[in-house]
Order: structure tokens, then sequence, then C-alpha cells
């Protein structure tokens, strides 16, 4: 009897170190598989294409560029496409002074995708950049079954196997050193390159960080998120925290890590005031040190990204207009945003740069409508679907004297246009040895060219596949198994689903998706963790993150 009670005990610690084990033990399984590996041939194009450009530091008649980046601000948030809430009248008077796309898309629904599009000019699914860089993953079974199945983490989905990365690919998650990058390219044709805001395209400090890209000029934070004010408890600022996992992180985190503010590779420890503020302060500093050379300046805000903080007195302001006290706060960063909108106009007309520069504004992509707080008004979803809601944004262009004001483009426009339009703009070519998605759009805007820009836009991410034709667009999961077909001449809102009634359609673009998608990479370069789960209109979708 009591040998056998030994070997049950036996048994039991043995079993018990088994589990604790396999539990404690770093998850590698998927080390071989998400082992990133660049290009050889694209690193020597990349290296042949910039010796051959060349540099002219000297002031011309090449316009300087301003790319103005609103970070999840939704199309029906700007008064000059029809807000009725939220008051912008500094973006409005870019879109009277300017172009205003009515079309205008982006390649991602999220963050830094979306960026990597705009930085290359190419669907950043080309080189593998689908979803958002992981900074970190589960490091073992027991987080990872804590995630998936006892930590509640709302309307997040734990969706992927156990099999993630180790910590030295991790670490160079971002936009490949085998990319080029506007800034790269601007900086080889002579112009002095700057970027004050949000960059989260990698932050590994051997060849992703800004200075490493092209830029001579650094001020911001390196990553997704930071705080607006130098803690989460500033005096004079009003905070409203949401409920999401995501949020707590974000407020957790506040301006540790990557969402440290960083100028020219330094650490800013201690900065007071509004970062809004300071970032359309650096961008004027920027403006009157650079006037009499040619600059091209990216100007990537954190507006109104989470998470939500706002200025007293803005927040008063707002407070009366209605009754949640969140929308008060939202409203009030988007004030701060369009105020520095304004003052980087007024600098460039006061400086007498107005005739000379061509001003972009687009956001990253759609609001966060699952904070329960932006308004996406008519169009469907939000920011990390692709609906209409998460990749339709507003899209401005001004440049006096060679764009009409208050001129309107109908035909879709996507953010990759703005490398091949900046670089045309700046009088060089482009590179031939990869593929390249936009156009420039200044033979269109001017009514030089006549026709679409695009016969085609696509966007993937993981199991969500999106094509758009004419003005026929087709989304699916090819996980969950769904597919819808919406007209978007006559139904913007994505309402009525047409896969049923026009199979023949669904087959014809899904074929075409299926050739452009055998021109990527069989896989990305690094697997999503999660999920986000919505409800829209009574249906269940799950979107990566």
């Amino acid at each position: 009897m009591k040998v056998l009670k030994r070997y049950v005990l036996l048994t039991f610690i043995v079993s018990f170190l088994i589990i604790v084990f396999n539990g404690c033990y770093p998850i590698s399984t998927g080390a071989v598989k998400w082992r990133i590996k660049w290009d050889k041939d694209l690193k020597e194009g990349k290296k042949e294409y910039l010796s051959s450009l060349v540099s002219n530091p000297v002031k011309d008649d090449r316009p300087n560029i301003i790319i103005l980046l609103a970070d999840d601000l939704g199309k029906y948030e700007v008064g000059a496409y029809g807000s009725t809430t939220v008051k912008t009248p500094n973006i409005d008077a870019l879109a009277k002074d300017g172009c205003q796309f009515m079309d205008g898309y982006v390649s991602a629904p999220v963050c830094a995708p979306s960026r990597a599009g705009i930085m290359t000019g190419r669907y950043q699914t080309r080189f593998g950049f689908e979803t958002q860089e992981m900074e970190f993953y589960p490091a073992n079974m027991i987080e990872y079954l804590s995630g998936k199945y006892l930590v509640n983490i709302g309307d997040w989905v734990v969706s992927t196997k156990p099999r993630y990365p180790r910590e030295w690919q991790i670490a160079k998650q971002g936009v490949p050193p085998t990319e080029i990058e506007l800034g790269e390219v601007m900086k080889k044709l002579g112009y002095t390159t700057g970027i004050v805001g949000k960059w989260h395209l990698g932050s590994n400090p051997k060849y992703q960080t800004p200075l490493k890209r092209g830029f001579d000029y650094s001020y911001g934070c390196l990553g997704a998120f930071t705080l607006y004010g130098p803690t989460a408890d500033t005096k004079g600022l009003v905070n409203f925290r949401t409920n999401s996992f995501s949020t707590k992180y974000q407020w957790d985190m506040g301006r540790s890590e990557n969402g440290a503010i960083v100028e020219n590779g330094r650490t800013i420890k201690k900065e007071n005031g509004y970062l809004t503020d300071h970032i359309a302060e650096n961008t004027i500093s920027f403006i009157k040190r650079n006037k009499d050379k040619p600059f091209f300046l990216y100007v990537p805000f954190t507006a109104p990204h989470e998470p939500f903080q706002a200025k007293e007195a803005d927040y008063m302001n707002n407070k009366g207009k209605t009754k949640e006290e969140g929308k008060a706060v939202y409203w009030s960063i988007i004030d701060a945003l369009d105020k520095a909108v304004g003052q980087i106009h007024q600098t460039i007309k006061e400086q007498g740069l107005e005739k000379n520069t061509i001003i972009f504004f687009l956001s990253d992509n759609g609001p966060a409508s699952y904070t329960g707080i932006p308004d996406c008004g008519p169009l469907k979803g939000g920011k990390l679907t692709q609906f209409e809601g998460g990749i339709n944004v507003p899209f401005i262009m001004k440049w006096k004297g060679h764009v009409a004001p208050s001129s309107k483009y109908e035909y879709p426009v996507i953010s990759l246009d703005l490398f091949a339009t900046t670089v045309a703009a700046a009088k060089g070519t482009m590179p031939t040895d990869r593929k390249y998605d936009g156009v420039n759009l200044l033979p269109y805007v001017s009514g030089e060219k006549k026709d679409r820009p695009h016969d085609m836009l696509y966007w993937k991410a993981d199991h969500i596949n999106v094509i758009r034709k004419g003005d026929y667009k087709l989304i699916m999961s090819t996980r969950d198994g769904w597919v819808e077909l919406y007209n978007l001449k006559t139904d913007k809102g994505e309402t009525k689903n047409l896969s049923k009634e026009m199979p023949e359609k669904v087959k014809e673009l899904n074929l075409e998706f299926y050739n452009w998608r055998t021109t990527l990479p069989k896989k990305p370069m690094w697997p999503r963790i999660m999920d986000h789960k919505f409800n829209i209109r009574g249906k269940d979708y799950l979107f990566p993150a």
C-alpha cells in the first residue's frame, strides 16, 4: 500500500513539473516560420536607385511638400465633408484653397500598415506589413491560455495559434530596410527633411528610426500612441478613459518605452504642455529654419487617437454641446488638431511660401468607432474594418496656382499616390526595380488626365480580402466564410449586400483579387495576435488588428 502511495505521489509530482515546465517554457514553435528575411535584390536595387538621384539643395522652382496626417480622424468629423457636430474651420480652409478628394482611401484601416503604404508608395502587403507590428507576444503557454480563456479582454479575441517569433526577430519588425521610403528619396533629391509627430514604422535603432530613413530632423514618439500631456494626471487636462482592454494598456504605458517623446534621437524626459501644440510649434520652427531651401516635412499627428486627453479650455467650449463627456473630450482633441493645422497653414502664408508649397491633409484610417465615441456618419464600420468607415478618409491637396481652389475630385484615389506625386513634384524619377501602386495625382487634379487614376484598389489583412473595381466592392473573410458585394456609387454606406443577386460579379472580382494576390509574399512578416469582434447592423464580424 505504501509503495502504491509513493507511486501515486511521484506520478503527481512528475506530472505537475511537466505541466509547469511546458506552461512556462517560452513559445518558440514558430521561430522558423516567422523568421524575417529581406530580399537581397531589393537591397541592391535601392542602393542603385538612391545613388542615381541628382541632389540639388538650392532653392529653385521645385515646391516644398508638407504631409499633414491625422490619426484616426473620421471623414465625417471634418466640416468640409459634412460634419454637423465637430467644427474644423482650418482643415476646411485647406479644402477651400485646394482640391478635396471625395473618394479618398488609405491602404489599411489601422495605423502602422497605413503609414507604411504612405511612406513607400506600395501596398504594404507587398513587403509583408499586413497588420500592426507587435512589441511583444505571449511569452509562454500560461500567458497564451490566460489571454485566450481567462483574462477579460472585451471585444478582442486571441485568434492565432501559439506560434510566435523570437525576440531578435520581433526587433526586426517594421518597414524593411530594403524598402525605399519617401524621406530617403527626398533627402537624396536635395530636400531638407523633417518628421514631427508619430512614427510607428519600426523602432530598431540600426535601420528603422526616422534618422535612419532619410530624415534630417525628428521629433515625436516612435510607437503607436502616447499621452497628450506629460502624465495621466497633468493639471489643465481633462481625461476620458473608455473601458476597453487596449485603452487600459495605453494609459498604463503613457510616455514610457515607445511612447516616449524623442527629438533627434534624444529622449525628452520631461516636456510640459500639450503634444498637439508641440507638434505645431516644432513644425513651424522647421519651416522658418528652412524657408530658403527646398524642404519635405511629414507631420503625423497623434490626434485624435486614444488615450483621450484634452485641454481644459477646449473641453469647456465643448461641454455644453453634448451630454456625453467622452464626446466633449474627443471633440476637444480634434479642436486642438484643427488649430494646429491652421497655425501651420498660416505660417506658410506669412513666410511667403504659399505658391511654392504643396500641402496634403488626410487621416491614416477611419475613426475608432469601437470606443463608442467617434462618428462614422453614413459609412459602415470604422477603424480596423475594411468597410468604408475604416478606409475612406478625409483627403485634401493644396498647391496655390497649380490646383484649382474649391475643386472636388470624384474618382477614387489612395494614400499610396502621395509617394509618386511627391517624387514627381520634386522632379525625381521613380524606382524601376519594384512594383509601385500609387500614381502622380497632379495631371488628374489639373484636368490633364480625364480617366480614373486606378482601375482597381485592393486591401488584404490576414483573412480579410477586399477589391474595388469601378463602383463595385467585394469584401470577404476566407476564415469565417462571409462574402459581401456593394455598389458604392448607389450605396456608399454598404447597406445592401448584392452577392446573392450578382454571383457573376462576385466571381469576376474574386478572380481579379486572386490574380493580384499571386504577386504578394506567401505570408506576412509577422503573425497577428488578435482579432477585434464587431457587431455591425446586427451581424458579427472579426477583423484583424
